[in-house]
């Protein structure tokens, strides 16, 4: 998913440029993520945690667990038995016994999301939600925290058709104001791959009936309006769809009535100016849509923008990430971070680190995404919470758009994707950037300072990204490239990877959401059944953690834990598997690559030890050890005896988190779990 860009608004346009004036003074100022921890404290502590079962993930010779530890200005000080912790208690330290059967763990670092997204998304003022996918964790019904079970804006109900997406729209159109600053119907999260059989298609399902990725996406959104602008953004964000009054306002080069200052595309632009005219929006020009109408809400909304980013982390902290990632921010994101985590009340209240990752969609002048990454560090000065910690690139789209570069035809092939006055056949997907070009990103990158993500799905676009970072010199002592996604990823590939240079991060609940569409029509059995090829990463080796890719999954770490120690593919009522020898429910196999599920403990260094590798923050995160940010998740079971039934993982509720030593208690969340997968 690539995330919003935001329109910069001249509030984000001042606080930004003032951060740039001093880029050539403070650009050599070092990252305060990349400064060594303070020696342990003799002071008595803030807190301490006692008569618990800790898990520190630490290396031998440290201990493995422990019942207590202290905290003293937000760093792990002491760790051991209740009473060695309470003979360092002094008159202002607070005692801390967490409920029966707690389990402690490092806090879940976000390898890969974008946060942010979350808490737009669920604006549900602003934006219909169309997706087959629980991205917001909404109560089921038939649950007594479902208040209107037959409204999809408030409990979990998938879209199963083309004909639902449709009536949500509709429904969305009834409830617009004309009055409104913001006119629209903006819808999220949809996907055509996981759509069931429409009224009018007597075989087949998702692109075999009727959806908007056939080509004629305008046509269809102007018969449910041609007056008020609708923009469905797609579940992948690779992909948007518009009518006429949308297309208009987004004033695109190349489409009719475009006026003086219409917005570029910027990849592939011939091809990307052609779908736009049939109102499908392909790679950054579905970025720059989703950022257009977001902006206008936000301007329209003062004040809106903060209480969202809040309410994101909020989410991230309730499935117990200490550490969250915003994964592609433009200059006016950053400045909006900036904007909300300004003050000590609100970082007081805000129970995240953010990771942020920098990228400028709307050039190809790589050299703007850098100096956002620079302009960011100068304004996050000494803010705790907040850090630039990469900068991005994207290799290709998404498979199940159709966008994936691969080095053969995909397994079915659709209008417009079909349509040789579009695109050359046969068809095979698209580079967003030439090799060439990567490695010249990466360079510079660099000599910048910083490393960088690579986003790539299909199997050209990871040859040519792979073969980029062995061109490029290495990145920033103390940091690490990473290679982002990697379905297809060999093992000669992985056997090749620098160890101690790169990362792979797998999207492992992809296998969940998508392995049985990517099986029966996108891309086929062999290269479906062991994608995300994780256990062959850890035997070459290589560092590799996995990720949720918010809010194309739903950002539950333990969904993704127990999504790469199960490998299911959801088996929805409303897609029939057609082929189970084929495409079986467990995506495992003894051919290929081999079965490519990991240990439950695997899966939770990953998002841990490993994680904290990925970004260079070993020495202080991680695990939970003496000079360490008290970076907790407190779990009601401990996730590693759970290995001889891994859905076991579906019961375990967070507790809390403690991010630098700060306290964030859970009323026990009414869903921690996103999806009624087997076992629950």
């Amino acid at each position: 998913m690539r995330m919003q860009k935001f329109r910069s608004s001249p509030a984000f346009v001042a606080v930004f440029a003032a951060a740039a004036v001093c880029l050539a003074a403070c650009a050599s100022q070092p990252s305060p993520r990349s400064a060594r921890p303070a020696a342990a404290s003799t002071t008595p502590p803030d807190t301490i945690i006692i008569n618990t079962n800790i898990v520190t993930l630490a290396a031998a010779p440290a201990a493995a667990t422990a019942e207590a530890l202290a905290i003293t200005g937000g760093k792990i000080t002491a760790i051991g038995t209740t009473a060695a912790m309470q003979a360092l208690v002094g008159p202002n330290t607070v005692s801390y016994t967490p409920p029966a059967g707690t389990t402690l763990l490092p806090g879940f670092i976000d390898p890969h999301s974008h946060m942010s997204a979350v808490g737009f998304y669920s604006d549900t003022a602003h934006w219909t939600d169309v997706s087959g996918a629980n991205l917001l964790f909404k109560p089921l019904p038939g649950s007594k925290a479902c208040t209107e079970p037959t409204n999809p804006q408030v409990c979990f109900i998938p879209v199963q058709t083309q004909d639902d997406v449709n009536a949500r729209l509709t429904t969305a159109l009834s409830q617009v104001d004309p009055s409104s600053l913001t006119p629209y119907v903006l819808a999220f999260n949809y996907d055509p791959a996981r759509l069931g059989k429409s009224s009018g298609c007597s075989s087949g399902v998702s692109f075999q009936c009727t959806t908007f990725e056939n080509g004629q996406a305008l046509a269809q959104l102007n018969a449910i309006s041609n007056q008020v602008p609708i923009m469905v953004a797609s579940q992948s964000g690779h992909i948007a769809y518009v009518n006429t009054p949308a297309l208009t306002l987004l004033n695109i080069c190349g489409t009719p009535g475009a006026i003086s200052g219409c917005y570029q595309p910027t990849t592939n632009p011939t091809q990307e100016t052609q779908l736009a005219n049939l109102g499908q929006l392909d790679e950054d020009l579905a970025l720059y849509a989703i950022s257009f109408f977001q902006t206008k809400i936000l301007d329209a909304n003062k004040g809106l923008g903060a209480s969202l980013i809040q309410k994101a982390a909020t989410i991230y902290a309730q499935h117990g990430y200490t550490v969250a990632q915003e994964g592609a921010a433009a200059a006016s994101l950053m400045a909006l971070y900036f904007s909300a985590l300004d003050t000590p009340a609100e970082q007081a209240a805000y129970p995240l680190t953010m990771a942020i990752v920098a990228y400028d969609a709307t050039s190809s002048d790589y050299t703007k995404t850098i100096n956002a990454a620079r302009a960011g560090r100068v304004l996050f000065g000494k803010n705790p919470l907040l850090n630039v910690a990469a900068v991005k690139t994207f290799a290709d789209g998404s498979p199940q758009g159709f966008t994936a570069w691969l080095s053969e035809s995909y397994l079915n092939l659709y209008n417009p994707f079909t349509d040789p006055n579009i695109f050359q056949q046969p068809y095979t997907g698209l580079p967003d950037v030439t090799q060439s070009e990567m490695t010249t990103r990466l360079t510079n990158a660099h000599q910048a300072g910083f490393p960088m993500l690579i986003h790539q799905n299909g199997d050209a676009a990871t040859t040519a990204a792979l073969a980029a970072l062995a061109a490029a010199p290495p990145p920033p002592a103390g940091t690490r490239d990473v290679v982002v996604h990697a379905p297809m990823i060999t093992p000669s590939q992985l056997a090749a990877i620098n160890p101690q240079q790169v990362t792979v991060s797998f999207l492992l609940p992809n296998v969940y959401y998508w392995g049985l569409p990517e099986c029966q029509q996108i891309i086929g059995a062999p290269d479906t059944v062991n994608m995300y090829p994780v256990a062959t990463a850890a035997k070459s080796g290589v560092n590799f953690t996995l990720h949720t890719d918010s809010p194309v999954t739903p950002p539950a770490p333990l969904f993704a834990i127990w999504a790469a120690a199960r490998r299911y593919a959801q088996q929805p009522s409303w897609y029939p598997n057609t082929n189970p020898a084929n495409c079986p429910p467990t995506m495992v196999s003894s051919s290929g690559t081999g079965n490519q599920t990991i240990s439950i403990a695997q899966a939770v260094q990953a998002y841990t030890v490993n994680a904290a590798w990925q970004y260079g923050m070993e020495a202080t995160r991680g695990t939970l050890e003496v000079n360490k940010f008290a970076d907790i998740v407190m779990l009601s079971a401990n996730p590693l005896s759970m290995q001889d039934n891994v859905d076991q993982l579906s019961t375990i509720q967070i507790v809390g988190t403690y991010s630098q030593g700060r306290r964030f208690m859970n009323a026990a969340p009414t869903t921690n779990w996103p999806e009624q997968t087997p076992g629950n």
